[in-house]
């Protein structure tokens, strides 16, 4: 089942932009289309969100930028 899809537009100018999903309107309206408040949110998930990393061809443990590696399996 795809998304609702839902009309965008600028909230200032009033200009359509496109049609996006339900939870990405939501979410620039949330950060009322403020480019510089979605790129410091972006810049939080970079840093705190658990990544891949890759250590050895094939080997990705995940990591986070600010804890490390999660603890073992086997503790």
């Amino acid at each position: 089942m795809e998304d609702p899809q839902h009309l965008d537009h600028d909230q200032r100018a009033g200009w359509v932009r496109g049609i996006i999903c339900f939870n990405c309107n939501g979410g620039l309206g949330w950060f009322r289309d403020d480019v510089s408040r979605l790129a410091r949110a972006i810049t939080y998930l970079r840093g705190t969100t658990w990544q891949r990393v890759l250590i050895h061809p094939g080997v990705f443990p995940m990591c986070s930028p600010t804890r490390g590696r999660p603890p073992s399996q086997r503790s």
